[in-house]
């Protein structure tokens, strides 16, 4: 497979998120998202996806025979031969996605398809992940960008935040989109990010206080690296519960 050099590496970025890509190809898709800002845009909302799909199942107790079936299976020569088998399925259905899909439709798919395979990769973690729950927070487009859909992802406490943004319009290369955070009309940076050609990004916010002590959140456009206080138009926005 070749590396789409001028033309970004989206096509190959669910296989790289997923460890999926021989050594060569893994290696060459590196050194693009280093200076690559829509590929760098895109990775990230591709890995955070990854990162906080497992975290979004419903909560279920497992019996007592679980773990007990589980690790005699893991341990099983015929299933350490199957394990070997699965992932030689998955490296095909990714060339099958990669050849008749588009990069999101085929990222989409080969997330949810290994849901289970993240869930894995979390088994030694399960009684933190049991105890963990998450808010979603829809923002409210404006009219200066009626198309655009913004979603944050929260802990229940405020501790952390993921936005994930969808059809914001592409930014010059002297523009960046920054998150501001309110309380008590002060507004505070979160973050900077850019999208790719398609509008998607993401930013794990930054924040001196628990994201539920703010009133609010906003998505303006400001200068390259920021600016100390919103100048540029509004495009999402959303009131954060506490």
């Amino acid at each position: 497979m070749s590396i789409q050099g001028e033309n970004h590496v989206f096509d190959l970025l669910t296989d790289y998120v997923l460890e999926l890509l021989p050594d060569a190809e893994a290696s060459q898709v590196s050194t693009h998202l280093a200076g690559c800002l829509f590929c760098q845009a895109e990775y990230a909302r591709l890995q955070q996806v990854a990162d906080v799909l497992p975290l979004a199942l419903s909560q279920a107790s497992p019996s007592p025979r679980v773990k007990s079936n589980l690790m005699a299976a893991i341990h099983s020569p015929k299933s350490q031969t199957s394990i070997s088998g699965e992932t030689m399925s998955w490296k095909n259905l990714a060339g099958i996605f990669r050849r008749r899909l588009p990069a999101l439709g085929m990222a989409l798919i080969m997330v949810l398809a290994l849901s289970n395979l993240l869930l894995w990769r979390q088994f030694n973690s399960f009684n933190d992940l049991a105890n963990t729950s998450m808010q979603v927070i829809t923002l409210a487009n404006t009219n200066e960008a009626p198309q655009a859909v913004g979603t944050l992802i929260m802990g229940q406490n405020g501790d952390y935040g993921t936005l994930v943004v969808d059809h914001l319009p592409l930014l010059d290369a002297e523009q960046q989109y920054q998150v501001w955070l309110i309380r008590d009309g002060q507004r505070t940076s979160s973050g900077l990010f850019s999208v790719n050609y398609e509008g998607y990004g993401s930013l794990e916010l930054s924040a001196p206080l628990l994201l539920n002590q703010y009133d609010s959140i906003g998505v303006t456009i400001e200068p390259r690296g920021g600016s100390p206080g919103p100048t540029g138009a509004k495009m999402l926005g959303s009131d954060l519960p506490h």
